[in-house]
């Protein structure tokens, strides 16, 4: 049986009065149950090879563990899970191709959903169909070594007391990293400026060059430059502690409350995907995260392992768009 299944418009660009028709109905499209059998003559999925879009360049960490995931899934489906970079936009260009690509099962995306978590809760764009958590990735908040602070708390007291004297670096206008820091100077009473850049390479080379007094950064890949003392870590700036950084405080566990990161990676499909479909990818991945091995070298990239069904997934999306909806719309926030 062939499946015709068409979601038009998701969500519509919404002013502030009607916000919560838009999050309701981006909370509906992602908690609706999908019906539909796989769109294989036979009703048998999968058949042929699968594409995963990564949005990303090779060698970033979403490249890096993406092909891992597709590898263990090429083994769990029985067929070939085949990586095709699309990076660009600010992730959108992968994200959109997904999003426009046939809901037979065949046509993924593995990515970060900070992102797109950020553009449901801007402009109602948001048309993925949540299919399996990874786990959240620990992001950091990084200083330079000879500025006259050491701890969190120094680097709020002395941003609050000199407005706009620090520059922080984010991965790109819209990204999780720049409303971040947007967060931090509207919940915290800061004036910091915002330096973005296209993506983590370039930010580093400026903040290591002197040209930003800070950044964020995956722990992963701010790890070695801590390491060698060329960057400050004082804090993580995801809204719980990383089990990887003993001691090293969350942003807003005292220094500024409710600023908060959320960004992981995760594995989404074009809206209309049937529902045996999801729950077979969503099993592999979740019987891929039980493993002890796959939970080491997650850890070890930053990443921490919570497999959760895609309920349970599409649910935490719902979460956390409501309040940054709010906080783009109370401090009109630009995020184009």
């Amino acid at each position: 049986m062939r499946i015709t299944s068409c979601v038009k418009s998701i969500l519509h660009r919404w002013v502030a009065a009607p916000a919560c028709l838009a999050i309701a109905a981006f909370v509906a499209l992602a908690l609706a149950p999908q019906t539909g059998i796989a769109a294989d003559g036979d009703g048998a999925w999968p058949t042929r090879p699968i594409t995963m879009v990564i949005p990303f360049t090779p060698g970033a960490i979403t490249d890096t563990l993406g092909r891992r995931i597709a590898n263990h899934l090429s083994g769990a489906l029985g067929t070939n899970v085949i990586v095709e970079n699309k990076p660009g936009a600010g992730a959108n260009l992968g994200a959109g191709f997904v999003a426009n690509a046939k809901p037979d099962g065949y046509t993924l995306l593995f990515s970060t959903f900070g992102n797109l978590i950020i553009e449901a809760a801007s402009s109602g764009q948001f048309n993925l169909q949540p299919v399996a958590m990874i786990g959240p990735m620990t992001v950091v908040l990084l200083v330079r070594p000879d500025l006259p602070f050491q701890t969190l708390d120094a680097f709020v007291d002395y941003a609050r007391a000199n407005p706009k004297k620090i520059s922080l670096a984010s991965i790109g206008v819209g990204s999780s990293y720049h409303l971040m820091i947007e967060q931090m100077n509207a919940l915290g009473g800061l004036d910091m400026v915002h330096i973005p850049y296209r993506g983590g390479a370039p930010a580093m080379a400026d903040f290591l060059g002197g040209r930003v007094d800070g950044m964020l950064a995956t722990w992963s890949f701010a790890r070695p430059y801590v390491n060698d003392n060329r960057a400050r870590l004082i804090a993580v700036t995801n809204a719980q502690p990383s089990s990887e950084l003993p001691g090293v405080p969350t942003v807003n566990e005292k220094a500024i409350p409710g600023a908060r990161l959320t960004d992981g990676l995760a594995i989404f499909g074009p809206r209309g995907l049937p529902a045996p479909i999801v729950t077979r990818i969503n099993e592999a991945v979740r019987a891929l995260l039980e493993q002890p091995d796959a939970q080491a070298w997650l850890k070890k990239e930053g990443v921490t392992p919570a497999p959760m069904s895609a309920d349970a997934f599409a649910a935490m999306l719902k979460t956390e768009t409501a309040p940054l909806h709010d906080l783009i719309v109370r401090n009109n926030i630009a995020l184009k």
